[in-house]
């Protein structure tokens, strides 16, 4: 059974969906009927052959290899191929390179069969390169079969990047000085913030109430919760934390949201919440929605902090280990007369600063723990302890520690199950927000999933998605994500790259709907605020570093152009159907291939300046650049087969087969 491309639209909302789904449709297509088997039979034969004549006389292996290439309308030239194979493409005289067409060189060139060659045939990398083109291009067959533009823009796209090659990361010369600029802006980030991996230290309680004010459902909990007055709503931020820490320390005890929150307190906390949202007339529905929803975001947030200060809090009431830390991470004098949340901060700090983690089942493990004996041996020595004394002290703690601690109870961020927490709060926090929901609703079509799934008997006919479990919602959201974007993960969704397709894509879906563009534009602004605070802000003054990149930009040599944007223009003109993606993406009429070729070049470099802002084809492959051709090529596609009725993707496509 064969696999057929699924392309719920024409134009750049189905080209959008084909490249959020590419792998995963890809995969599926490979894996499914007679593609698999010729695939297979391809892997498991070409290795016996040995000659031209073997490979022409097996019509299996030679469709794979002729459709690989971009020939299989040839295959039935037996000569034709042949005299290719054989000649090879040392000799300048050879009918490969005599035919002006790249397809014959690296069809002769990928088997090795020509004078002066060796066969490649026992290559198994050089075979599964084979391999790799021929799915590709059936791929991008059954996707014609589909949408004959998609077919255009997927062979473009990717005859790009084989003629110009992939982009060079390291390598600014090919991309824009707004691009540079963004490059130099990453890095600048990067070199404040450090690696994500990197423990850069012990979260402050400010900034940890700074993440807690930008998720409403968290403030609405948290007003209810503290009393907090009405006027806090009007405070800027920096005020507004200081008014809930405030309050926090008077009603909780402390202002430290790893210790109010740990599992010892959290229970006291939910509860009081309930109690005052009762008297305040809050329906029990909205009661309970709310301390759920606040419950798994603030366990997420507090998580790690909580669980490590556990680990500090029985260390620091063990003699032995407390003795020992003290020395070992210079604790202050009066370290056990510190409130139980500033101790723990100093204990986990001094630790990480020693240590270089926070950890006790990452120090203290196996491969450490003769390390962190080794320090404090050393500063016990200093501060004048006996070495009998130190000697004895080492001994017990090394017992503790080897019994109490290990790496299997690691707390870490990068565990899978870690990593599917944190997944899961920021889509909670998702559902806890004002503006968001109806924006993510809509981008993912939350209501067809409900539809689909009580059509599958999975939910109760007349079912809502507003009336569904926060884990139901969850799970379609999830899998809606996955499926129209390719991850579930908020963080990147939201991410320069990722955010303008899910804004696309809502609306697109919200004037299907028949939503204003008015409103259309609105809730978008918001959403797209609001994600980027609660998933893509740090610390950094952006602004600042970003001036300062631009700054440095600007001394940048920018005076290589490179390969002329002459000759690149030409290399594209040699191949017709790569002439007529230009030709529709750029807006040009076809009488611009009737002119002169000097000519016609000037014509091409003036249009692709006005419209890409570069006249070279090779930074076309940089940035976003390419992605805006294949869009431009579709909607003029579209607007050209309206007004014709004949999809100019049949041109390209023709001449494709030539």
């Amino acid at each position: 059974m064969s696999y057929t491309p699924l392309i719920p639209s024409s134009g750049v909302a189905g080209w959008n969906f084909l490249q959020s789904t590419y792998d995963r449709q890809y995969e599926a297509f490979v894996q499914a009927g007679q593609l698999k088997n010729d695939t297979e039979y391809f892997a498991e034969n070409i290795g016996k052959v040995t000659s031209s004549d073997d490979l022409l006389n097996d019509r299996r292996l030679l469709q794979v290899a002729v459709k690989a290439f971009g020939l299989e309308e040839e295959i039935n030239y037996r000569a034709l191929l042949q005299r290719t194979l054989n000649e090879g493409t040392t000799a300048d005289d050879a009918l490969a390179n005599k035919m002006n067409d790249e397809r014959y060189v690296k069809f002769s060139e990928a088997f090795g069969f020509g004078p002066g060659q060796s066969a490649k045939t026992a290559d198994s990398k050089a075979m599964q390169e084979v391999i790799d083109s021929f799915q590709s291009a059936s791929f991008e067959e059954a996707v014609g079969n589909v949408d004959e533009t998609m077919r255009t823009a997927l062979f473009a796209k990717r005859a790009m990047l084989e003629v110009f090659g992939e982009p060079d990361e390291d390598d600014v010369s090919q991309l824009s000085v707004k691009e540079r600029a963004l490059r130099e802006f990453d890095l600048t980030l990067q070199e404040i913030n450090g690696d994500e991996d990197e423990e850069l230290g012990v979260k402050s309680v400010e900034d940890q109430w700074k993440e807690i004010v930008q998720r409403d459902v968290l403030t609405d909990f948290l007003n209810t919760t503290l009393r907090m007055p009405v006027a806090t709503a009007g405070l800027d931020d920096d005020e507004k934390v200081q008014a809930y820490r405030d309050r926090a320390t008077i009603v909780f005890g402390s202002d430290d949201p790893t210790v109010f929150f740990s599992p010892d307190n959290k229970e006291a906390v939910l509860s009081a919440y309930r109690s005052r949202a009762t008297v305040a007339g809050e329906t029990s529905a909205d009661i309970a929605k709310t301390s759920d929803l606040s419950e798994r975001i603030l366990d997420q947030l507090v998580a790690r902090g909580s669980a490590l200060n556990e680990e500090w809090d029985f260390i620091s009431r063990q003699e032995p280990l407390a003795d020992f830390m003290k020395i070992a991470l210079d604790l202050p004098d009066d370290i056990a007369n510190r409130d139980t949340s500033e101790a723990m901060r100093i204990y986990r700090e001094k630790a990480i600063e020693i240590f270089g983690t926070d950890d006790p089942n990452v120090f203290a493990n196996d491969a450490n723990v003769d390390e962190v004996l080794s320090i404090y041996r050393e500063k016990a020595s200093e501060s004048g302890m006996r070495n009998s004394e130190i000697s004895s002290n080492v001994r017990t703690v090394e017992t503790i520690l080897k019994f109490t601690y290990g790496d299997e109870d690691a707390i870490t961020n990068d565990s899978p199950e870690q990593i599917t927490a944190e997944i899961d709060a920021g889509w909670f926090s998702v559902m806890g927000q004002t503006g968001v929901p109806r924006f993510l609703n809509t981008a993912l079509d939350v209501n067809g999933a409900v539809d689909d799934l009580i059509a599958a008997g999975d939910l109760e006919a007349g079912s809502t998605f507003d009336g569904l479990s926060i884990d139901e919602k969850l799970s379609i959201y999830k899998d809606k994500a996955t499926e129209l974007f390719g991850t579930d993960d908020l963080k990147e969704l939201t991410g320069p790259y990722q955010i303008g397709i899910v804004s696309d894509t809502y609306r697109t879906n919200a004037a299907a709907n028949g939503e204003s563009s008015f409103f259309i534009n609105y809730y978008a602004q918001i959403a797209e605020r609001e994600l980027d605070v609660l998933f893509q802000s740090d610390d950094t003054d952006a602004e600042q570093a970003f001036e300062e990149a631009l700054e440095r930009l600007r001394t940048m040599n920018d005076e290589d152009d490179g390969p002329s944007a002459n000759s690149q223009w030409f290399t594209i003109m040699g191949q017709q159907a790569m002439t007529d993606f230009m030709q529709v993406a750029l807006g040009l009429p076809k009488e611009v291939g009737q002119m002169d070729i000097d000519q016609a070049v000037e014509v091409y470099k003036r249009k692709a300046e006005q419209v890409l802002g570069t006249d070279k084809p090779s930074e076309f492959i940089s940035g976003d650049k390419m992605d805006d051709l294949v869009n431009l090529y579709l909607t003029r596609s579209q607007m050209r087969s309206i007004g014709s009725g004949y999809s100019s993707g049949s041109a390209a496509l023709m001449m494709l087969r030539r």
